[in-house]
């Protein structure tokens, strides 16, 4: 059989994880306590705890005259942190200007 020595080389390890469906489950497994940073997350349980029935209550505040909402994040944002103003009257925020 003919090797090709210019090829890049393959390690065993590599092989067996991507070659069988037992690799790519070991793989998937060892994996999954991971999250998208690869950082190790433990597993969390939801209490067995009914809150249907539960509300939350949120005090709403009107926007004062000081404030403003960005057209862009819509976020109510204090009149300092205002950018420009968009030829059709839209006001735009520093963090999205």
């Amino acid at each position: 059989m003919a090797t090709d020595y210019d090829a890049p080389r393959r390690r065993v390890e590599d092989e067996l994880e991507t070659d069988s469906l037992e690799g790519l489950k070991a793989v998937e497994n060892a994996n999954s306590d991971m999250d998208d940073d690869g950082e190790i997350v433990e597993s969390f349980e939801i209490p067995n705890v009914d809150l249907s029935g539960e509300e939350l209550n949120v005090d709403v505040v009107p926007r004062r005259a000081d404030e403003f909402t960005c057209a862009s994040c819509f976020l109510v944002q204090r009149n300092n942190r205002k950018s420009h103003v968009e030829p059709d009257g839209s006001i735009i925020c520093l963090d999205c200007a």
